[in-house]
């Protein structure tokens, strides 16, 4: 905020707080408050206050005033604290009792002003903001403010609620600070070093806390759980563990009465605690509170609670089992003989009768098992041979194939056609892949997952999910006869699937073939099938479906089989494939009238020009990829060419050492080879281009790249400029680059004219502005890049939203106001 913006201060001031104006919106009101955050990080011990009087007047006129609007006054709260946030400020403040009229609310001119949620929400904003040094924390514990901020912990707003729960912590966060107890040991430090209020002030809060705990009002007893876990996860000791003993006994109440709607704060609450020291120590029973949620499995809740336990990253190792032993019984009970249906306890059968708890428990039995498996996590108590087992037969179950030995299960009905247990399912099945014990079971597996491809019920979000986990056990479990069932078997289901009438599942199956083929990149197998099966015509074929994804998506499957071709240089039909492959990309880039797929074109030739095999090969098509994607209206499409244009320069200059500062002749001919190929693919004319494009990303880009390349020509001394030579006339960037020249050159006329200097010698470059042709290294240094790329790392809307504007605004918002008054008389 420069000199000019505070002398528009003082203006600003009163129009805020002039009640008869329309307050600013509350985001104005925001960037103005941040405006001075920004100022007042700066000030470098210069107090804001002394030298903007007009800010104390102003806090002064709104607190006072009888028609305060409620967004003036949290502004000026806010305001308050952050000025309050030095202890030079904070007694500037003081001193004529202003801190204490803000912050004490029966002082307001408008009382009623409270019941506005923004109101307290900026009165606990301005407390926590000034919170910074010890004459704050003097202040909200000498004026008795903590008691209003345990009643906003049970505000009706929950945004309020939960700032005067970050207020409340970070109180108690200062008061075990190593600053608060004059250097001593914060753990080691007696109650004496610390001021009878600040201690009273301790005390309140945690007496609130153990109050709460012990209430039977639901609400409050959870803003009493979320304030514990927050001093559990941010505070240090003698808080926590002082604490911890004073809520031990309610605690263990509500773990022994398994109310479910604590349940997710209370595991909240637990996990706070495993990571402090009180996990260690015996008599803070952590671990058994834990292990008594769990039960023996025979509640409702405890499938909730090993679900949540499962997921602690921080566990005992003896929890997490039984944990996990518990989150499996549901799917155990699904999959279970008859012989053993009477191990299975009374609440579960009970749940799983029910459609609705069936489906949940089901899911989060699932959803838990695929977490274990991403770890490789090992079951003990259970071999994972036969959990794979289940999930597969529960997947069976829900496509309605169910053994006759359990169709007692009163489950089955409920699971039939249920997308939401498949997709799951399908995902635990994915994730099951890792474990070796499961190899013997994959003719098993592919067979289940077969089954859903094949199926006309399956729907499409669960046949995308089966794609992804054959892939996954394609790739993590390969056997000897993987490309006989790839052909056989595999190719075609997704023949059948890529005419499927619901273009999701076209194209899914075309994202699985891309996915696969990529995976598989180096299997002269699998590249040989690809051809031998007739699926590269059908990916051909696909690159002129209706739906423009599908066509995307088709343009990456057939690129990643060119790419997967020219790896096998056997293959007599290499070349076949890359002609019909650029003949029909390069008819989608120029015609195609949606931007996916003519962006999936120009990413296809990046990823061939990043191999090493189909260089040579894509040399006649570069030139009009670049012009054609730095031409499109689609911006994603010419950053995306750009890209393109940075993997050419990278392969070109490889056999370059453009990174030392003194060049060979050898690479200095090279360097020279390497412009004149750019030249010829027209590689400059793109970047000159971008660099003057509508999109600021695109500029970014081409600037970013032609300051790479000015760096490269200003090391090569002995660079032949005259062989760099490009025309500037008919095009835009070769107005811009005249333009730009013009107007340097009548500045340093004008100086010289100024300075009585004659003759200079600037007659050489006079005619520039006429001249057809100019070398590369001029056209660079007329463009001044480095300060393009100064200017285009600025936010696009930066004089938009610079304080002076905002201020500005604020100013002409209010004049018009006043117009309109004087044109109703």
């Amino acid at each position: 905020m420069d000199s000019d913006c505070l002398s528009l201060l003082p203006a600003v001031c009163l129009v805020l707080a002039d009640p008869k104006q329309s307050p600013p919106d509350d985001t104005s009101l925001e960037k103005l408050l941040d405006w001075f955050k920004e100022l007042h990080s700066q000030s470098n011990g210069q107090v804001l206050l002394q030298h903007q009087p007009c800010l104390l007047e102003f806090i002064s006129n709104v607190c006072t005033s009888k028609t305060t609007d409620p967004a003036i006054l949290s502004f000026t709260l806010k305001l308050t604290g952050l000025l309050a946030a030095t202890t030079q400020g904070f007694n500037l403040l003081d001193e004529g009792g202003l801190l204490v009229y803000v912050f004490e609310r029966e002082a307001w001119g408008v009382c009623d002003l409270w019941e506005d949620a923004s109101v307290r929400s900026g009165w606990l904003q301005g407390l926590l903001d000034m919170l910074k040094h010890q004459q704050a924390l003097g202040f909200i514990c000498g004026n008795g403010l903590i008691k209003v901020i345990l009643q906003l912990q049970n505000d009706r707003s929950l945004f309020v609620a939960c700032l005067a729960n970050q207020l409340l912590v970070h109180i108690l966060n200062f008061l075990t600070s190593s600053n608060m107890t004059s250097g001593s040991d914060v753990v080691g430090s007696s109650e004496s070093s610390l001021r009878p209020d600040w201690v009273s002030a301790s005390s309140e809060i945690m007496n609130a806390v153990v109050e709460a705990l012990s209430s039977e009002d639901c609400p409050r007893v959870l803003q009493g759980l979320r304030l514990l876990s927050l001093v559990l996860s941010q505070c240090g000791e003698p808080i926590i563990s002082t604490l911890w003993k004073d809520v031990l006994v309610p605690l263990e109440v509500f773990v022994n009465r398994g109310s479910e709607s604590l349940i997710q704060t209370l595991i909240t609450v637990l996990e706070a605690a495993l990571g402090t020291p009180l996990l260690s120590q015996s008599e803070y029973k952590v671990e058994e509170l834990l292990e008594a949620m769990l039960g023996d499995g025979n509640r409702k809740e405890c499938f909730q609670c090993a679900a949540l336990i499962v997921k602690l990253e921080k566990c005992p190792e003896v929890l997490k089992r039984k944990a996990t032993d518990i989150i499996l019984l549901p799917l155990q009970c699904v999959s279970t003989q008859p012989q053993a249906e009477k191990e299975i306890n009374v609440v579960l059968k009970e749940q799983l009768s029910q459609k609705a708890s069936c489906i949940s428990l089901l899911m989060q039995s699932l959803s838990s098992l695929a977490q274990l498996a991403h770890t490789k996590y090992l079951f003990e108590d259970i071999s994972i041979h036969s959990i794979t087992s289940s999930v597969a037969l529960l997947l069976r179950m829900c496509s309605g194939h169910c053994p006759s030995s359990l169709l007692h299960i009163n489950a089955f009905t409920h699971l039939i056609g249920c997308c939401k247990v498949q997709r799951c399912g399908l995902d635990t099945l994915g994730a099951l892949s890792v474990y070796e014990e499961n190899l013997d079971l994959r003719k098993d597996i592919f067979g289940v997952l077969l089954d859903y491809l094949q199926s006309p019920d399956s729907h499409a979000t669960v046949l995308k999910k089966t794609f992804q986990a054959v892939k996954r056990w394609i790739v993590c479990s390969p056997f000897p006869d993987l490309l006989q069932f790839i052909s056989h078997d595999l190719f075609p289901v997704l023949e059948k699937r890529m005419c499927d009438l619901r273009w999701e599942v076209r194209d899914s199956t075309l994202e699985f073939i891309t996915q696969l083929t990529a995976a598989l990149n180096g299997n002269s197998g699998f590249s040989e099938a690809l051809h031998t099966s007739g699926m590269v015509s059908v990916l051909l074929s696909s690159l002129a479906d209706a739906e423009g994804y599908v066509r995307a998506s088709a343009v990456a499957a057939v690129g990643e089989a060119v790419t997967a071709s020219f790896h096998q240089t056997v293959l007599v039909s290499n070349s076949k494939l890359l002609e019909d492959a650029l003949m029909q990309m390069m008819a989608i880039l120029s015609q195609d009238t949606e931007g996916f797929p003519r962006r999936a074109v120009v990413q296809a030739f990046t990823s061939w020009l990043k191999g090493s095999h189909l260089i040579m090969a894509l040399e006649s098509s570069l030139s009009s990829v670049l012009s054609l994607g730095g031409s499109d209206f689609d911006w994603e499409v010419k950053m995306h060419t750009l890209e393109l244009a940075e993997v050419l320069m990278e392969k070109t200059l490889t056999c370059c050492p453009y990174a030392v500062q003194n060049f060979g002749s050898s690479e200095e001919t090279r360097f020279t080879q390497a412009l004149i190929k750019f030249k010829d693919f027209g590689l400059f004319d793109l970047l000159f281009n971008s660099l003057f494009d509508c999109d600021r990303p695109v500029c970014e880009k081409a600037c970013a790249l032609l300051v790479k390349l000015g760096t490269l020509t200003a090391e090569t001394a002995d660079l032949d400029h005259s062989i760099l030579v490009l025309n500037v006339c008919g095009n835009r960037w070769g107005d811009e680059v005249q333009r730009r020249y013009l107007n340097k050159q009548q500045a340093k006329a004008s100086v010289c004219v100024t300075n009585g200097v004659t003759g200079s010698d600037e007659g050489t470059d006079c005619d520039l502005h006429c001249t057809k042709d100019i070398s590369l290294p001029k056209i660079l240094q007329i463009l001044d890049l480095d300060d393009m790329q100064r200017m285009l790392t600025l936010s696009s809307d930066h004089v938009v939203n610079s304080p002076r504007s905002l201020m500005e605004d604020i100013l002409s918002a209010a004049q018009q106001s006043e117009e309109n008054i004087v044109d109703c008389y």
